[in-house]
């Protein structure tokens, strides 16, 4: 399944890719042809009813001041090795970290519960009557009981943010007018990412807009997970987490 990659999500980014050299930088992606907003937003209202059935199945509880923090050091920790096997991410240290310091130093509880876990386009598939979400066995390099830990949420809609990320960037990797292309690629994740929050949380989901700390800080994390991924995996596809890194 994970080689499928929601077809859909890349045909609108192949046809991003294939119109914008004729529009010059200034376009958008609507412009282009590669408009992917409205399944962006069925999407993200398909994503908050999956997580209102998980918590209906496996119950509900909340991250306080403690385990927030607990989470901030987990982030570090994370970092730390990050920066270990790739120093070029050290550039960009300070602003990480102060997303981790900032979700540390928040008191309010979050909401927790039992997420998807690995959530990203190739997990998704659009059918006749709607998205389909599939694979709930969670990251499978994580530990069994991690997988099963309530968390926020936001860590699925960050992964899916992340993941219009990568259906824009990876297509740039080796194109000859790469240059040309990345703002209006920029403007397609954007404006993908923006409406998919707004079908999660019109749907019932925890508002993104309303726990900015928090979605910024699972957004990074996720960011440096990759660069780990990708510097162990696929070298040539490192730019992309840094280059998001750099821009976010």
């Amino acid at each position: 399944m994970r080689k499928w990659i929601a077809p859909i999500a890349l045909l609108a980014a192949l046809a991003l890719v294939g119109a914008a050299p004729a529009m010059g930088p200034a376009g958008t992606a609507a412009e282009a042809g590669g408009d992917f907003a409205g399944e962006a937003e069925r999407l993200g209202i398909a994503t908050a009813q999956v997580h209102q059935d998980l918590a209906e199945a496996f119950g509900t509880s909340e991250l306080e001041p403690e385990a927030l923090r607990e989470l901030a050091e987990q982030m570090f920790r994370r970092l730390d090795m990050a920066i270990a096997a790739v120093p070029e991410l050290a550039r960009h240290a300070d602003k990480i970290g102060d997303a981790f310091s900032s979700l540390a130093k928040l008191t309010d509880p979050v909401p927790a519960q039992r997420v998807h876990g690995d959530y990203h386009l190739g997990q998704v598939m659009r059918t006749r009557t709607g998205w389909v979400v599939l694979d709930f066995e969670g990251e499978p390099a994580s530990p069994l009981a991690q997988r099963r830990a309530r968390s926020s949420p936001l860590r699925d809609v960050a992964g899916m943010l992340r993941s219009f990320d990568y259906a824009a960037r990876h297509q740039l990797l080796t194109h000859p007018e790469r240059d040309i292309l990345a703002p209006v690629a920029g403007d397609w994740v954007q404006r993908n990412g923006q409406a998919f929050c707004a079908g999660y949380a019109a749907a019932g989901g925890l508002d993104p807009a309303r726990n900015a700390v928090l979605l910024r800080a699972l957004l990074l994390d996720k960011a440096v997970y990759e660069v780990i991924y990708e510097a162990r995996n696929r070298p040539n596809w490192l730019v992309i987490p840094l280059e998001s890194i750099a821009e976010m």
